[in-house]
């Protein structure tokens, strides 16, 4: 600021030394240069005047450390970058309180199935929780050249192995995808979330229905997409969970396909979308006797009164789904063939006030009691059928943290025993 404040001037000293030692020259040439220089300064000034507010705009931004967000970012929030690369830290911080009117096993920090009575006596025991274990860390990464975008993802939480309080980060999510814009294609290689059935409850619990109707998990996958005609997105993907044992003959991944159309006829935002899926394989076997999986699902999403109400949730029905849409020890039959199901879930969401929200809603998993084993067998992830309903609340107290409470009935069904349990959650949770 003092330099160009010096230049100028010397500039206007420059000019009045050149008009004294041209003073005996013609004085109508002289006003002539005058008038010149006059109007050179103007336009200096002007110039540099322009420059300054552009220095001091550019130094506000970089002490308000950050440079808007252009690819990454969906919301307002820094973006940090390096040369032609942008990258967006984020997470959250949450804790769940929790009491529990019955044991609800496999699953122990978030909600599966009430567990078997048969195998045990004390299924009935009330408990509480205090799980901070859905913190969670991650970053985006974006670079863009010509027609390419590649973005970049890593995420974790706290729900892995653990001893004590001493909880090991969990790898969520890790994949890199690349998109042409100009055709609107696509490709993602990595662990995402299962490229069908993708809608998720609006539960408060970490389970978001797990055994109750929601198909759900983050898989290793190979994935393409295509958007066409504006409103359409069509998909396939090969997908598939790493290899565990090596003496299991497990070969074929799900090979998925999934049509969606967002928006056009339906309204801005709102969504329908049919997948499917098939798999010849067998898990959890060292033979070659594998059997033909089936999935067909079918997701929507609706808005009204200006986004306020939302209604949402899947349906669907197979034979052999299992591990890969988190529903474990129920895809295989008694007999070694393909178990088969239905079930699905729905939730109405209400943004009743600036800083207030609802939600009700139910899902159910119901297989084929004929592919059950006896109650006698049954795992506790196994049923003839389980039912969860569920009720919460969220009051944003600030932008960033918000408090919830939730409610949740779930009944088990193995046969002619039916056991019931609930759920009640107290959650805080921060976003950043």
């Amino acid at each position: 600021m003092k330099f160009l404040k010096w230049l100028v001037f010397l500039l206007v000293i420059w000019c009045l030394t050149t008009v004294k030692v041209f003073a005996a020259e013609d004085p109508e040439a002289l006003k002539a240069q005058i008038e010149a220089l006059k109007r050179q300064m103007a336009e200096m000034q002007a110039q540099m005047q322009a420059q300054i507010e552009a220095l001091q705009k550019k130094l506000e931004q970089v002490q308000a450390q950050g440079v808007a967000p252009r690819v990454v970012a969906k919301e307002a929030r820094p973006v940090f970058s390096k040369k032609d690369t942008e990258w967006l830290l984020y997470g959250k911080i949450k804790t769940d309180f929790q009491y529990d009117t019955a044991k609800f096993n496999y699953y122990k920090d978030f909600l599966g199935a009430v567990a078997n009575r048969v195998t045990n006596p004390d299924y009935k025991n009330d408990s509480t929780n205090f799980n901070p274990r859905d913190t969670r860390f991650g970053f985006w990464a974006a670079h863009k050249e010509g027609n390419w975008l590649v973005k970049g993802r890593f995420e974790i939480d706290f729900y892995g192995t653990n001893a004590g309080n001493n909880l090991i980060p969990r790898m969520r999510l890790a994949y890199a995808s690349i998109t042409n814009v100009s055709t609107k294609t696509s490709v993602l290689i990595g662990q995402d979330w299962i490229p069908i059935a993708r809608l998720n409850p609006s539960t408060i619990d970490f389970g978001i229905l797990s055994a109750a109707g929601n198909l759900w998990w983050r898989v290793p996958q190979l994935t393409v997409r295509q958007k066409a005609f504006d409103n359409f997105e069509f998909l396939v993907s090969l997908m598939k969970h790493r290899r565990t044992d090596t003496g299991s003959e497990d070969r074929m991944p799900w090979l998925l396909g999934r049509v969606a159309y967002t928006g056009g006829i339906l309204g801005a935002g709102n969504m329908v979308a049919i997948g499917a899926g098939y798999r010849h394989a067998s898990y959890g076997t060292n033979n070659s006797d594998n059997f033909d999986r089936y999935l067909v699902v079918g997701e929507w999403k609706f808005a009204f009164l200006d986004k306020k109400l939302i209604f949402k949730g899947e349906a669907w029905w197979g034979k052999g789904i299992g591990r890969n849409f988190l529903r474990y020890e129920l895809d295989v039959a008694r007999d070694g063939s393909a178990a088969e199901a239905y079930g699905g879930w729905a939730d109405i969401t209400w943004k009743f006030a600036p800083r207030w929200s609802a939600t009700i809603g139910a899902g159910f998993d119901n297989p084929n009691n004929s592919d059950m084993p006896p109650v006698t067998e049954m795992s506790d992830r196994q049923f003839t059928k389980n039912t969860q309903y569920y009720a919460n609340v969220w009051y944003q107290l600030t932008r960033p943290l918000k408090l919830g409470f939730e409610v949740i009935h779930v009944e088990t069904e193995r046969y002619d025993y039916t056991d019931t349990g609930n759920r009640f959650q107290f959650s805080m949770q921060y976003l950043f």
